[in-house]
Formats: C-alpha cells, structure tokens, sequence
C-alpha cells in the first residue's frame, strides 16, 4: 500500500468530482436541498443500482417522476403519506403498477418506500434508525446494516413483499457484499464534493436533531462497495486474492485500503468506479490506455500484460 497509495490519491484527486456525477445515480440527491428528499433519493438510487449505468439512471428518473406526478412538494411529502393511511398504499400501489427495473416491479418500491415511512415515524429518519445499532465502537458498518435489514426484512413480510422485493435487501451476515447498501452508507458516511455526508459528523441539516446522542456515521466505519467495476480493479490492484467478491473480500479490500488512508478508506469508491463506469478499465489490456493509467505501476493485469509485450 505504501508504493500503491499515492497513485491511488492521484486518481482520487482527478475523478473525485462532482463534474462525474453524470455518470452516477448519486446525481440525483444532489438535485434536492431538503434532507429528507435527499435521504429518499438515495435509499431509491442506491438499491436500483444495478444492470448499466443508463439503465439504472433511467429507472431513477422514471420513478421520481411518477412520484413528482402524484406530490409535487416532493417525495418526502408523499414518502411520509404511506405510513399515514391505507389509501395512500393504494394509490402507491397503481402509480406504480407499470414499472420495472430488471428483476424489480413497483409494487417492490412501494414496500420500500412504505418501510422508510415506517423508519422516518419511529425513529425521525432513516439515519436514526440505522445509528441506533451503530456503537462508536464498531469498527465496521456490518453489525448496524445487519440490524436494519434483519428490521426491514420482518416488516416485509407484514407488508405483503412480493419474492421480487427481497432482491432489495442484501445482509452482510448473508455473505453478500452488500454493494448497493455500503455504496449508499458511503454518500450518507462521506461529505465532500460528490458524497452529502447526510449521517457524518460534517453533517449539519434537521436531520442530525434526530439521531441518537453522540451517534454519527464515520468515514473510517464504511466498507468498500464492491460492483463489477471496484471489485475487479481491487483485483488487479492486489488488494484481495478472493475470486468471489462477497462480504469478507469487500472486508479486506477495505482493510488494505486502511493501511493507506486509516481515517477514509472508501474515498477511492467513485473514482476507481469511473474507471470501468466510462471503460477507462477494461477486461484486455489497451496500451493506448493502460500506459497512461496512474494505476498503472500498481496494476499485476496490466504489468504482466506490458511485460509480455
């Protein structure tokens, strides 16, 4: 890490920046100023993330719009209105009677959505609900995302979830990586010029009056997302030998990133995605690209590749 990490600042330093973020659902939360909104967006955002990036961007769209169509001031508004009647599921249920995203129906989103609603009356946020099993002890984010799933998951089943809707939510203590969900505890752990930092101890919106005193999402606490992208690039990079990429890969690719930056290991999530997201890495070696990678003095596929030539 000590020969990798520089060259892992330097491209933190060049795709780090909201300028990429058209490349990203994460634009979309960056669309609204309320922390509510925000909050909802990127619970949406998070969990349709996956399939291509254009298809994952258009999923997000078409379901905010159907929402915007039914509450104008906003889907926190018409978030808040699932948990408050029977009605409101109704009408939920054939706004979104026609939409799909991969193995997702509506009907998926609306149990989703009416779980949020549940979270936002009993705890105040989702945040809160999340930082109530999160000690300032844990090193890791696995103990409190395994207690919001294991929630999530019972209340569900009350909810009538369709089998579609559990696709949804993925547990470290299942052995997934979770990659959706440590993605969208990243923009709620990291503030900066792309991450709101919406649970971080920058964050400073309503939304903090409701967590639990003392209890903030730290950046040193995130696990890295691990996608198609990260997880085969990590694999270039020699921060993990696992050739399944589930939860324990993601936990010592996160831990070699450690050794680097203690305080922010997953700063290097957006920008080592970019790679692969605008097929800046590819699956075979192209010297018109892999020359000038930065990663390049770090990288075994395309090292041996370069040496064999």
């Amino acid at each position: 890490m000590k020969k990798l990490g520089p060259f892992l600042d330097q491209l933190a330093l060049r795709y780090s920046d909201a300028h990429y973020l058209s490349s990203d659902p994460l634009e979309f939360v960056h669309r609204y100023q309320n922390p509510w909104d925000q909050e909802a967006v990127a619970l949406l955002a998070a969990v349709l993330a996956y399939g291509n990036v254009k298809q994952i961007r258009a999923s997000v769209a078409s379901a905010l719009s159907l929402i915007q169509q039914a509450e104008p001031m906003g889907p926190a508004v018409w978030v808040r209105g699932l948990a408050q009647s029977p009605g409101a599921r109704r009408r939920a249920e054939a706004l979104f009677s026609d939409y799909v995203h991969r193995f997702n129906v509506g009907a998926d989103l609306v149990v989703l959505f009416s779980l949020l609603s549940r979270s936002w009356q009993r705890h105040g946020s989702m945040g809160s609900h999340f930082l109530k099993g999160l000690a300032p002890e844990d090193a890791t984010i696995e103990r409190a995302l395994n207690g919001l799933i294991r929630d999530w998951k019972n209340e569900a089943s009350e909810l009538g979830a369709l089998d579609s809707f559990h696709y949804l939510l993925t547990a470290p203590e299942d052995g997934s990586c979770c990659k959706r969900w440590c993605m969208f505890l990243r923009w709620m752990g990291r503030k900066d010029g792309v991450d709101p930092g919406l649970w971080s101890a920058e964050a400073n919106s309503e939304l903090i009056r409701t967590f639990p005193a003392g209890r903030r999402l730290r950046a040193d606490q995130l696990v890295m997302p691990l996608d198609t992208h990260t997880g085969r690039i990590s694999q270039y990079l020699g921060l993990t030998e696992r050739k399944s990429l589930g939860w324990k890969a993601a936990i010592e690719i996160t831990e070699k990133l450690r050794q680097w930056e203690p305080r922010d290991p997953v700063r290097y999530d957006f920008a080592l995605a970019r790679l692969g997201i605008l097929d800046l890495c590819q699956k075979r070696y192209r010297v018109e690209i892999c020359s000038q990678c930065e990663l390049r003095p770090g990288c075994r596929f395309g090292g041996a590749k370069e040496r064999r030539a």
